[in-house]
């Protein structure tokens, strides 16, 4: 997730290289980021039922949202737009609205928010999908298709396929005629876009003692035929995968075996509990909360233009990494109001509680997604693993 900051910061002017972080990030980071959420979301339901646990996920969820909304989306608003458009318009002026056409950057109220939308739609969703995917985990079909990777995979891929299909043509049948066009719209159009990765996730987790370990594991052969699959539908050599349905399954399917080959790496880099990588992901809620508004501060204090390139961007996301994460190290972790508005944590703070080893699960990484389901305490670097030379 903390890739993110690398892609907002590439809306503040046109560059080859943050470009394509941008697009190599629109092939993996959400997706992965909502199969991730999905598994956890499903566990926290099994631990504490589903009424409890959808009530714990509208908390740590919604009362970021909310906050972050109120207080932070509207200055960072301002911002892009005096930024993108050079018209002066004070502070007060933008809120009334009395501001100058045309409108350039990316103005939609929401921002980089759409993500906790869709989680909180995804945890009204969630007792309906773990009741449904836990029947199917249960059926002597499902045993027979997951009986060996390659068939494992390969239903894996038909689930994902066939529910973006289906949710993608109900989308445009029956709610494009009914909610038109605008920042609403996309809103409820990425929402439904990652629907298939979310319930992904509850799946592993259902059927997590098979398809896990299938799923986390690299898929070379996979990933390369879908590669070229992409890559012809990018250089337009199959006109009917190059745009709409087309354009959407072929990097579905080239996401599938991404994240599988990612989250492979990830479980061998870091097989374990890591106080460096915990204390990163605690962290990394609040740097994606606060980083867009962080970025166009820079950018005005510095005096950037939208001709920037590289070198600047990449000024403007080291100073705003090292400010969020200040924030959260200074401010937001050590205060037990500060964690209920920017990360939804309700639990004391202090040494988290030892969680008991689940053998069944292989290694999940851990991201923000996890700090949305059910991240209650704040994770604390212990000093003496800093100085034996293991902190980040």
């Amino acid at each position: 997730m903390l890739v993110g900051v690398f892609v907002h910061a590439s809306t503040l002017g046109e560059d080859p290289v943050f470009d394509g972080i941008g697009y190599a990030s629109s092939l993996f980071r959400m997706e992965g980021f909502f199969v991730i959420s999905g598994f956890l979301a499903a566990m926290v339901l099994g631990k504490h039922g589903a009424r409890a646990g959808v009530r714990r996920r509208l908390a740590s969820v919604g009362t970021p949202l909310v906050f972050t909304l109120v207080l932070v989306n509207p200055p960072t608003l301002w911002l892009t737009y005096n930024f993108h458009n050079d018209p002066n318009v004070s502070f007060l002026d933008f809120v009334l609205g009395n501001t100058l056409p045309p409108q350039g950057g990316d103005l939609s109220w929401y921002l980089h928010l759409w993500f906790l939308f869709a989680l909180i739609a995804y945890a009204l969703l969630s007792p309906a999908a773990v009741a449904a995917l836990s029947r199917l985990v249960g059926t002597g079909a499902y045993r027979r298709v997951t009986a060996g990777r390659l068939r494992a995979m390969a239903a894996i891929t038909l689930f994902v396929v066939g529910t973006t299909v289906v949710i993608r043509g109900a989308h445009r049948i029956v709610l494009e005629p009914v909610i038109g066009t605008g920042t609403h719209a996309v809103l409820v159009e990425h929402t439904l876009e990652f629907l298939p990765f979310y319930l992904l996730g509850v799946l592993l987790h259902q059927g997590r003692d098979q398809l896990v370990p299938f799923f986390q594991r690299p898929a070379p052969v996979f990933l390369a035929v879908t590669g070229l699959a992409l890559l012809a539908s990018k250089q337009e050599w199959v006109p009917g995968l190059s745009a709409g349905t087309g354009l959407v399954l072929t990097e579905t399917l080239f996401s599938i075996p991404l994240i599988a080959t990612l989250f492979a790496l990830a479980a061998r880099l870091v097989p374990g509990p890591v106080p460096a990588v915990r204390y990163l992901a605690d962290a990394s809620y609040t740097v994606y909360l606060l980083h867009f508004f962080w970025i166009y501060v820079f950018a005005t204090v510095l005096s950037f233009d939208p001709g920037l390139r590289a070198p600047q961007m990449l000024l403007a996301t080291a100073l705003t990494f090292g400010v969020t994460l200040a924030t959260h190290h200074f401010a937001i972790r050590r205060s037990p109001l500060l964690r209920k508005i920017f990360n939804g944590k309700f639990g004391s703070a202090g040494r988290p509680t030892a969680i008991p080893a689940v053998p069944a699960i292989p290694a999940i990484p851990v991201t923000p997604a996890s700090l949305a389901v059910d991240g209650e305490r704040t994770l604390p670097l212990r000093r003496s693993r800093l100085e034996a030379g293991t902190g980040c």
